[in-house]
């Protein structure tokens, strides 16, 4: 694979994460650039445009006087965005099934080696994101792309704090280009059982491993970088 550099920003974003996994960074906790800026020994740019991203995820609330608080991730919350997903993805990908032409099977190939065969960071969501639209094509209709794009919206809020590119990037691509692979290798056959099959295992495996990490937020973990005195 090729080598992989992750910029000041993606690292920043890395750290961040990671303490509110590892509960260091406990929802409605606040925390200030500054404070961040120093514990993490870069300048304020990286940390002021990876808290912006992180509030544009939803996995932060900025407020006015510099400070930033993590927003809560709820179990609950996570299983209904998935729950909806189950229902709809896997039926317009069977649908999508016996009409997929080679080209369109190559050009999802292609998707999972441009997601995971490049740079890792924060370039990896988008295409990431356009190969799961592209496996329920062509049968989706503008309807089911209107109601699923919230949903997806939703998901990543917790896929980016779990599925981080940036830690181990290499082992990282190897393990999630496969799980890929396998719904590519599905598609291939034109089999829509195959397909509904692959697509609802690979939603519910995502869906346990979350669910699986965010248990154990409540037990900090000594490794994370962003300690408790980092906060306001």
């Amino acid at each position: 694979m090729a080598a992989r550099k992750a910029s000041a920003v993606d690292l920043v974003l890395h750290e961040i994460r990671r303490s509110i996994l590892s509960g260091e960074l406990p929802p409605g906790r606040p925390f200030t650039v500054p404070a961040l800026t120093e514990q993490l020994g870069v300048s304020h740019v990286p940390v002021r445009e990876a808290l912006r991203q992180l509030e544009a995820q939803g996995l932060i609330v900025l407020s006015p006087s510099r400070s930033a608080t993590v927003t809560p991730l709820d179990p609950d919350d996570l299983r209904a965005i998935y729950r909806l997903r189950i229902t709809v993805e896997p039926e317009l990908a069977a649908l999508s099934a016996p009409g997929r032409t080679d080209a369109a099977i190559d050009e999802l190939d292609g998707m999972v080696r441009a997601t995971f065969d490049h740079v890792l960071g924060e370039a990896f969501w988008q295409p990431h994101r356009d190969f799961h639209a592209a496996l329920i094509e062509p049968a989706a209709s503008d309807w089911d792309r209107r109601m699923l794009t919230p949903l997806w919206d939703a998901s990543e809020r917790y896929t980016r704090l779990v599925f981080d590119p940036v830690e181990a990037p290499d082992s990282f691509a190897a393990h999630r280009a496969h799980a890929h692979d396998e719904l590519v290798d599905a598609a291939r056959s034109r089999d829509p059982e195959r397909v509904r099959a692959a697509v609802r295992e690979h939603l519910e495996n995502n869906l346990s491993t979350m669910l699986a990490r965010m248990a154990g937020l409540d037990r900090p973990s000594a490794a994370a970088t962003v300690e408790h005195d980092a906060t306001a």
